[in-house]
């Protein structure tokens, strides 16, 4: 059959626009790497005291998209993935407590984006149950167990396979790195002299935590690389183009005031997102939460987001549609039920941050700290975070300022207010400055409101929880 030149560029044009239209419209793929109890200030491009922490890191973040308010609602370990994998913050989808289930019939990333067509698989730490809220497709290759000491190493031949299983459908994968959590036991610490570390300052400076926190350093290290590793294998397999980096560095350090808590040390976390066909790195300091990841994987994958879930699409954001996300973001603590009932709740406009103690006649024990203080027997003798600790309680015999901050640890006051700009490390209480009580009662407010929003009856219901747990009370 012979056409005519007009209608063989008009064919040729229609032929153009429908490819054209195709690959526009291809569902990114995407590839999540989650550190593990690395406080955001750690990594250089947020900041980092010390050097070599995070070279590969600080590269995507000059050529990616760097969240500077990026925060997690609980800073336990369960709580984070659970928020992460639901767009549920910790009340709503029921994982208050380190080691506790997500409520049954609670929909996850899986089945939300698997709804779109995608696979999506983990490699690496779960800490979430039940398998029915989570039926992640298990990739092996990444160590599970972040307890086990001296790990180093991981294979990578089953994440190159479920990346390159079927180029037409999308996927998603998620690499959960169990570095840098305890036992700090891994990776190479002489990058760094102890007598030249830069200690955060709510930390005892003693020899103890300068050892213990130059090791925690060399694994946060260790993830650092992972994520280049991960870089350098989309290139390889040419997927680099349609497949959107997002590095997360999950809750704070498993040290005094920073994982178990509402600090900032605890509840701010690294961010970093390279998407597809966003070709300028920026910073943004809009508020947002973990629970804002995955209605933003859905955005991007072409579906709905579901409006009962907590989070919001981040995408405006990374296409700078806009540059405002949240007007605060909330965060809560609740202990576990060993010992006594700790509660707090906390929010920050992006400047100033209320922490509001639900317990304050209690003291701050954390079992694997200072559970010794409520009777607690560690069965792990040599537990780092303890030894530090313990190091804390004997300088504090003689020297004031470490008296000073161990008491900042263990006796918190019903309310602490911070800013966060002139004080970064909250080590300056304003709640009792008649100057700032209008942030306190607006930050107050909001705490309540979120609350009511979340169903959350506070301290009350953690302490009925504690009796039903211990027999003490009425079931």
């Amino acid at each position: 059959m012979h056409l005519d030149s007009g209608k063989t560029k008009s064919l040729l044009g229609l032929f153009l626009l429908a490819a054209s239209v195709g690959a526009a419209a291809k569902a990114p793929n995407y590839l999540i790497l989650v550190g593990d109890d690395i406080s955001a200030s750690s990594l250089g491009c947020y900041g980092g005291l010390n050097p070599h922490t995070s070279p590969n890191i600080d590269r995507l973040a000059q050529e990616g998209i760097r969240f500077s308010n990026m925060f997690v609602s609980e800073a336990i370990c369960a709580p984070t993935r659970a928020e992460l994998y639901t767009g549920l913050q910790p009340q709503r989808n029921g994982c208050v407590q380190n080691h506790q289930a997500t409520k049954t019939g609670t929909l996850s990333v899986v089945q939300h984006l698997g709804k779109l067509g995608y696979r999506v698989g983990l490699t690496g730490k779960t800490h979430f149950k039940p398998k029915s809220v989570y039926p992640f497709e298990r990739v092996k290759g990444f160590p599970a167990n972040c307890n086990a000491h001296e790990t180093t190493n991981e294979t990578w031949e089953g994440v190159e396979e479920f990346m390159t299983r079927d180029a037409e459908q999308p996927f998603c994968l998620f690499i959960c790195s169990i570095h840098a959590h305890a036992p700090w036991d891994s990776g190479d610490s002489s990058l760094w002299e102890l007598d030249e570390l830069k200690l955060p300052p709510h930390l005892v400076d003693t020899a103890e935590t300068r050892h213990y926190y130059r090791e925690h350093l060399a694994e946060v290290r260790l993830f650092d690389e992972q994520v280049g590793k991960a870089r350098a294998l989309l290139e390889t397999l040419k997927l680099d183009g349609n497949t959107a980096l997002i590095v997360l560095d999950e809750n704070g350090a498993g040290m005094p005031c920073g994982k178990w808590t509402t600090y900032d040390w605890g509840v701010r976390s690294a961010c970093i997102i390279k998407w597809p066909g966003v070709e300028t790195a920026f910073e943004t300091d809009a508020l947002a939460q973990y629970c804002d990841i995955l209605p933003t994987l859905i955005d991007g994958g072409g579906g709905t987001v579901p409006n009962e879930l907590d989070g919001k699409s981040l995408l405006p954001l990374i296409q700078g549609k806009t540059q405002t996300h949240r007007s605060n973001a909330f965060f809560v603590y609740n202990s576990g039920p060993e010992g006594p009932p700790f509660s707090s709740r906390a929010a920050t406009d992006g400047r100033f941050k209320l922490m509001w103690n639900l317990t304050p006649d209690n003291l701050f024990a954390v079992r694997t700290i200072n559970g010794f203080d409520y009777g607690y027997e560690d069965k792990m003798k040599d537990r780092h975070v303890r030894l530090m600790y313990c190091s804390w309680l004997e300088k504090a015999q003689t020297d004031p300022a470490a008296e000073a901050l161990v008491r900042r640890f263990r006796k918190q006051p019903e309310f602490q207010l911070f800013d966060l700009d002139a004080d970064p490390w909250e080590m300056n209480n304003l709640a009792n400055n008649p100057e700032y009580a209008p942030q306190r009662q607006r930050l107050k407010a909001a705490i309540s409101d979120w609350m009511e929003q979340q169903g959350d009856q506070g301290a009350e219901a953690q302490s009925k929880k504690k009796n039903e747990k211990t027999g003490d009370g009425k079931k």
